[in-house]
Parts: C-alpha cells; structure tokens; sequence
C-alpha cells in the first residue's frame, strides 16, 4: 500500500485554478507544446519593477553592515543599466560578471538583463586560461569583476578588447565601479524585450573539455522561479503554517551566484515574496548559526553537505535556530541518514531536496515533507505543473516503472541551447526534451531515484568537473604518458576527483603534478589524489582506458 502524501499536489491544483498569478495554459514555442503561466511577468526587468513596488522598503541585499532595500536595488541596477548603455552596450550583447558574491553581482545581473543583454555569469573559481576561454567563447567585451578576478582578465585584457569595471576595490587598466555607475544617468532608455528573448549565458562542465554555455531565455528563468514559488505556497498550506506573522522571510547566500541554484534558486526567487539574502563572504557554519539568529532567517540553500553541518552544529551551539522553516539542497546527492537528522535537530525545520541542471534552469524534480522522510533516497516527483518527465533506453523508447534509463525532462524552462555548439544542442535536446546524462527509474508512486551518470562528469560540493577537461592538463606535463580521472564517493562533498598516471619518470611525484593542475585550473578541478604508476593504463575491447576498472579498484582500496 502507497504512503506517498499527495497534498502538496492537490494544492498546486487548487492555486493555479484559483490564482491568477499561477494561471496555465498551454502554447506552442519554437514548435512544441509546452505548459506555461499565462499571467507570468514577461521579462526579469517586469519582476524587478514589481518587487520593487510590492516590497519597496523591505531589506532585499545584506552585507556585513550593508543593507539595500528592493526599491534602492532596483533604482541602483537602472542607474548601471544607463551607464551600460553609455559604455554601448545594446539589446542582445554579452556582459560578463566575474567576482564572488557581493552586492555588486545582483545589482550587475539586474542592470545587463534589464536593458536586454545577456548577463554571462564566470565561474570565480576560474584561473587566466579559463577566463579566456569564456571571453572567446561567449563575445563577452565588457567585464564586472572584484579585484582578484580583474587581475586574472589583465593577461587577456587586450586580446578580447575588454572593458573591466572593478568592483571593490582597483585593477590597472579598469574603471572603478564608482564612477562607472554615474556616467549614464538615472533610467536606462526603454528597450524591446520580448519572452523568449537571451537573459543568461551560465557556464556549465560536461563530458568535454571546455565548459559549455547554456543560453536560458527570460522565459525560461520566470517560469522556473513561478513553479519553485507555487511549491513553496503548497507546502506551506500542507503544513498549515509558514514564518511568524509579520516576519520577512529572509535566506543566506551560501553558494556562488555564478551557478543557477545560487542565481536562480535563492537570488531571483526571492523576489517573488520579497525575500532578504543575507550574504556570506565563505561557508562557515557557526557563522550561518550566528546569522539565523540575528537575522531571523526563514530559509536555507545549499549543498546538501552544509545542511548536514547546520543541522549537527545547532544541537550544541545554543544559537536560537526557530525562524528557521524551510532546509532545501541540491546540487550533489544528500544521504538519506541525513533527513531525519536535519528532522530533528532543526525543530521548525521542512527539509527537502532539488534535482535539476544548468540546462534545465536548475529546474527538475522536488522531494519534501512527509515523502522526504519516506522516501529520502529519492529526488522526487516532477515539478508541477510545468515539468514533464521520460525514463528512456539507448534506443530513446520509454522504460517500464522501475527500470533505469536516461532521465529526460521537459518545461519551457529547459535552455535555448549550447551557444556556438549546435551538434552538442542537437544530441541533448530534441524536440523539447532534454536528455540529462543521469541514469534513473521512477518507482510506482512515481517518484525519480537517480542511480548512475552516464556523462565523463564529476559533481564535487556542486561543481560539474569535466574528466576529460583535467586529463588533458595532466596530457600537458612532459613527464605524463596516459592519464585517468574520475570520482569516489564522499561523506561531505558527494564525490572527489581522483586521478592514476602512467609515467616513464620514476622521480614524478603525484603532488608535483596537483601543483601543475593548479596552476592552470580553478582549485576545485584538483584531483585530491594522483596515483603514479609505471605501465601503460589497463584498456578495453574498445582500446580506451579502462576507466571503470580503476574507479573498482580504487573504491577497493578505500
């Protein structure tokens, strides 16, 4: 007999057939049909001018001692806006950010996609020849960058023509964000953007060396941001309660916003409800404790490895953790010991998991309440009412109940394309349906277990690594014949990179070659461990390296 609770979709049904806001219907796109909200704001410019009216005085940004209101973030974005638009900036061009979270970043986004740019947020774990990569790549001429990240661009500055502003402090050869903001006035000229219009370029690691970017419509994010709001209402209305009356609802910035869970997830979807985002410089989880207390925090994002520590932490921190509502993760898979856990330490506490993708605005499936603790090995149902779900075979036909295949997932949220890739578009993306990489099943009630990857990837504390992209760096050091990369598992992280090298050099040391990594890859595309040895890797039938067999034989020896 089933103990799937099916409230929380009984209440999507009834707001949506009874709240104009979450209102359907179904249009076509491009040539397919898919489920939309008719009365969605048509452009992120249109959701900020009406957060910015509906919660004009509430905190929107907090910083250390920094705080701006809605309504002052969103006149600050217009003032960018118009300065990016004096720099030349028009309709469609490309402008990167590349800097950690600051205030700065929001408001950055929120000027680019307001005048209808496309805002290409850089992965700040990124070194030079990553950076360049993505500036050729994405046609990015114009850079917001903090100082760290400026100085990375200075070496490739002149090669892509680039315009720096500098945030927080100065880089030679860029303008300061200071005076960048005054020179265009206080409102952006009106500019024609429609729906289905570019927003966002996200940089997304695959099977393949470079990172591949995602191109997400305006579309596209609303949509992802209106079904997480609709499930939020749900499970609220499960639960009969929700933060104490009067409350702001408030959540800590915890993840990089240069990824759409940090950017989607927690930054834009707290407009919907007028939501804080309280900044942190770098995970620390007495920290977090400390501002879950002091700023009444109603929510908290993130790998599911930091809910863990929250969670074991509060037991003896004595920090007063009762605003606290709502403990989701995403990102990397949260262990099912875990659930029950957080249940309990955090007392007031829903937790709940996410499963999507870059390419799927970060928008999948979503497991919480009563199914989380029943089910905790599970990602959960398809998000309704907007997200349709396939298990398929290597011959793309659909997979019985409980078989595992290829999960495919279809919503108007799912990405334009790979830009400048349209074989790479082609194969994952087919008539509205994007073929994910990871190998599931759905069980009879319907809910999604994610069992195996079929992608060269690792996800490390929810960061994509593509293997192929660090054994070529490997293939670079002279002293490396044949180099495998791959991932074992791990408590805190999900998964860490590990690497076996063949090399004629009997003096190569492993750690030799993690500094030479280093020195071309952001940190965390550093295998923990490089093992050395010297005969020529195992190889299949296929003549291609053995790579599952090492991975046995390593999860052997752990």
């Amino acid at each position: 007999m089933s103990t799937v609770d099916r409230s929380v979709q009984q209440f999507c049904d009834q707001v949506v057939a009874t709240d104009p806001r979450f209102a359907t219907e179904r249009t076509r796109i491009d040539g397919v049909e898919y489920t939309v909200y008719k009365n969605a704001p048509p452009t992120l410019a249109a959701l900020y001018d009406a957060t910015a009216a509906e919660f004009a005085d509430n905190d929107f940004i907090v910083y250390h001692d920094e705080r701006l209101t809605y309504a002052a973030a969103n006149e600050l974005a217009k003032s960018v806006a118009a300065s990016l638009q004096a720099a030349g900036i028009k309709h469609g061009d490309p402008v990167a950010i590349a800097m950690r979270n600051f205030p700065e970043w929001m408001i950055a986004y929120m000027a680019i996609t307001r005048i209808g740019a496309a805002a290409v947020p850089m992965n700040g774990w990124w070194q030079t020849e990553e950076l360049d990569y993505a500036c050729g790549d994405s046609g990015a001429r114009f850079v917001f960058a903090d100082q760290q990240r400026a100085e990375r661009l200075a070496p490739v500055a002149d090669k892509h023509g680039l315009r720096i502003v500098c945030v927080r402090g100065s880089a030679d050869g860029a303008q300061s964000w200071e005076e960048f903001i005054t020179t265009g006035g206080d409102e952006p000229t009106a500019v024609e953007t429609t729906s289905d219009d570019v927003g966002t370029i996200f940089y997304t690691s695959g099977s393949t060396g470079h990172p591949k970017g995602v191109i997400q419509t305006h579309r596209a994010t609303i949509s992802a941001l209106m079904t997480w709001g609709l499930l939020t209402i749900a499970d609220r209305m499960v639960r009969g309660k929700g933060p104490a009356e009067g409350q702001q609802m408030g959540i800590i910035m915890t993840v990089p916003l240069f990824h759409v869970t940090g950017c989607n997830a927690m930054f834009l979807l707290s407009m919907l409800a007028g939501q804080k985002i309280v900044v942190m410089d770098r995970w620390d989880v007495n920290k977090a404790l400390e501002l879950i207390e002091s700023e009444r925090i109603t929510a908290f994002n993130g790998v599911p490895s930091m809910s863990y520590e929250l969670a074991a932490a509060a037991k003896t921190s004595g920090r007063d953790t009762s605003s606290l509502y709502a403990v989701s993760g995403g990102g990397a898979a949260r262990p099912a010991a875990h659930v029950p856990m957080i249940d309990a330490e955090l007392e007031n506490v829903m937790p709940s998991v996410g499963y999507g993708l870059t390419e799927s605005s970060a928008l999948g499936t979503a497991n919480s309440g009563v199914n989380y603790q029943t089910k905790p090995n599970s990602v959960g149902e398809p998000c309704f009412p907007t997200v349709e779900l396939r298990i398929v075979g290597p011959d793309g036909n659909d997979l019985p109940q409980g078989e595992s295949g290829e999960i495919l997932l279809k919503s108007v949220s799912n990405m334009k394309a790979y830009l400048n890739k349209p074989e790479e578009t082609a194969e994952i993306l087919k008539d509205g349906w994007l073929a994910s990489g990871d190998v599931g099943y759905v069980d009879e009630d319907g809910f999604v277990y994610i069992v195996d990857r079929l992608k060269d990837i690792v996800i490390r504390g929810g960061e994509n690594i593509s293997c192929q992209e660090v054994e070529n760096t490997l293939y670079e050091h002279d002293a490396v014949e044949e180099s495998a990369v791959f991932g074992l598992p791990d408590e805190k992280l999900g998964e860490q990179l590990v690497a076996v090298v063949y090399s004629k050099n009997a003096s190569l040391s492993g750690e030799t070659l993690r500094e030479f990594v280093k020195s071309r890859l952001a940190y965390y595309k550093v295998p923990v461990k490089i093992d050395i040895v010297h005969e020529p890797l195992p190889r299949g039938a296929t003549a291609k390296i053995y790579k599952r067999g090492l991975r046995e034989a390593a999860l052997a020896a752990m």
